[in-house]
């Protein structure tokens, strides 16, 4: 795979991560009950509960991210094509 071909995979892998953070984010907004009855079928969580772990999901997948598509996206842009 060329430095290029991994660019291009980085890139297209950190929109499509984005996106669905995007797309958590939104669905934690408008329909967070929804989200709570969804999860309380299956668990016996309470609210606060399921809140700060969503939460921490969120920063969690925004870390990795950043760290596993966005500073090798950068530092091989920095190298290669400076």
């Amino acid at each position: 795979m060329t430095v290029d071909e991994t660019l291009a995979v980085l890139g297209w892998c950190m929109v499509v991560n984005f996106g669905v953070l995007l797309v958590w984010t939104i669905a934690r907004a408008v329909a967070p009950n929804l989200m709570y009855r969804t999860q309380r079928l299956v668990t016996s969580i309470s609210q606060e509960d399921f809140d700060r772990t969503m939460y921490t999901l969120m920063g969690q997948f925004k870390l990795a991210i950043i760290l596993f598509n966005l500073a090798p996206y950068v530092a091989l842009r920095i190298v290669f094509h400076s």
